[in-house]
């Protein structure tokens, strides 16, 4: 669905649309160039010698939001990663042309789990996107658990209450990360992680997309 011009309204034809849809970008790098194990040590070096930073993490490692100023190699192909993931999403979205016209800023921080750490329910407004790419993901979970997985909150309050059909329309959206793996969403949209467990430390690095009111470039 979209507004063309000189049209009254939106342009729908015939058949089931996706109305107030939210984006979320996934994109799967693997883990077979060994950036995560080169990053997975830079990360928890870092954690051995600086003290958490107390934000929606309960329990575990937060490092300041200056990850991506670093200018270790493995550092540096992150951060080409998170800035063609980022670019992917605002070319999707409505006034793609104008927000490439402004000065654009990221900044990432890095996050270690270990055994019952979890993250509580947040945004990360008033950023334009986040993001998260999963570095390692610690231990496997039990098969029906949903121990370290990433949850988002439908954004609409209507699906949240009432008796069926109500609820039929809130499905939640959990995510099972994977090494490799990059996620990126409006900075919004509520989410969550569910407690980890086990010994072998899970770690991500988060970050945000900011854009200046004023036009420049990035």
């Amino acid at each position: 669905m979209k507004q063309t011009d000189g049209q009254r309204g939106t342009a729908v034809r015939d058949g089931v649309h996706a109305a107030f849809s939210t984006p979320l970008l996934v994109k799967r790098y693997g883990d077979d160039d060994g950036l995560n194990a080169k990053l997975l040590e830079h990360i928890l070096a870092r954690e051995a010698k600086e003290a958490t930073r107390g934000m929606s993490n309960v329990g575990g490692w937060h490092s300041p939001a200056d990850l991506l100023g670093s200018s270790d190699p493995a550092i540096h192909e992150l951060r080409k990663r998170v800035a063609n993931c980022i670019r992917k999403i605002v070319l999707n979205n409505r006034f793609s042309a104008l927000a490439l016209e402004r000065s654009m800023h990221i900044s990432a921080w890095a996050n270690v789990a270990r055994d019952g750490a979890y993250n509580a329910v947040h945004n990360h407004t008033p950023a334009v996107f986040s993001g998260v790419y999963y570095v390692s993901t610690g231990e496997p979970a039990p098969k029906d658990s949903r121990e370290g997985l990433i949850e988002f909150i439908d954004p609409r309050p209507g699906p949240h209450g009432g008796t069926l059909p109500t609820h039929a329309f809130n499905a939640p959206l959990i995510v099972d990360p994977e090494p490799g793996m990059m996620l990126v969403f409006p900075g919004w949209l509520l989410h969550y992680v569910h407690p980890y467990r086990g010994t072998a430390p899970r770690v991500s690095v988060a970050f945000n997309l900011w854009l200046d009111r004023d036009t420049g470039r990035s």
